[in-house]
């Protein structure tokens, strides 16, 4: 079975370089995105696998569309590369718990199904919030920078509040599902997505955190795909905080070694 490991990836790394050791295999190849804000690109290499850049790098901001862009930029590069039987969107600051061998045993079993963690109707409140508003001033909604973050926020408040009061909605139509954006698809389901780049863009655009939505809502919309998406729980351990997953600390690796997870985030050096 081959594997293409599309990895996300901004800083840390280190973390980076022994997540590629940890899956470097014959069966496996490297797609990786670094985001366009890093000036010099890290050196990460494979032994058995081949490790591949994009060249066309995205400018990623937390929350946005450009989340969804990154995703279906590595789905394609992937797709035009080789003929892979499972696409793995994964965080450069993930690790596996397992072997290649058990995670390639695992995969073995779900047959081409694909599979996500969390597959859920989010709650009324969120959905309308984070898919049938019109999402703008996003793109500093996460700076760093005090200012830029804390006029971003306004400014996405005063939208959000004008159309509620305007009675304003995108996306009425459809049925929308939630799942962690770290997710493993089959070859059939990238292959539909990438044919569905147009209307993802158009119902996507000014989602807020729309790739928690994107792939499940799609799968789940196509009758040939939706019983093929698994929701297994065991198949990532994170902690989430108020918006983003905590970091891995030592008193954790107890359970670390002992749980039947495929793959923990986040880590940290």
């Amino acid at each position: 079975m081959k594997h293409a490991w599309l990895i996300i990836a901004h800083n840390q790394f280190g973390i980076l370089q022994r997540l590629v050791s940890l899956l470097d295999d014959e069966r496996s190849d490297f797609f990786i995105h670094i985001d366009k804000k890093v000036r010099d690109l890290p050196n990460v290499h494979a032994d058995h696998g081949h490790v591949y850049f994009l060249s066309n790098r995205i400018d990623v901001r937390w929350g946005t569309y450009t989340q969804i862009q990154a995703e279906m930029a590595l789905f394609s590069a992937a797709m035009e590369k080789g003929t892979y039987d499972y696409f793995h969107i994964i965080s450069g600051t993930t690790l596996p718990l397992k072997s290649m061998d058990e995670i390639d045993a695992y995969f073995s079993r779900l047959a081409g199904n694909s599979t996500v963690t969390g597959l859920c109707k989010d709650d009324p409140y969120q959905e309308t919030l984070k898919i049938h508003r019109y999402n703008f001033f996003m793109r500093d909604y996460a700076s760093d920078k005090a200012f830029l973050r804390q006029t971003s926020q306004f400014l996405w408040k005063s939208g959000i509040a004008v159309q509620r009061l305007l009675n304003i909605r995108t996306n009425r139509e459809g049925v929308f599902y939630k799942a962690s954006n770290w997710v493993s698809l089959g070859r059939d389901a990238v292959q539909y997505l990438l044919s569905r780049s147009a209307a993802i863009e158009k119902t996507y655009r000014y989602s807020f955190c729309g790739d928690e939505y994107f792939v499940p809502s799609e799968l789940m919309g196509a009758p040939a795909l939706k019983d093929r998406l698994i929701d297994d729980e065991q198949y990532l351990m994170h902690h989430i905080g108020r918006s983003n997953a905590e970091t891995l600390r030592l008193e954790d690796y107890p359970a670390l070694r002992q749980s039947s997870y495929l793959f923990a985030r986040k880590f940290a050096q």
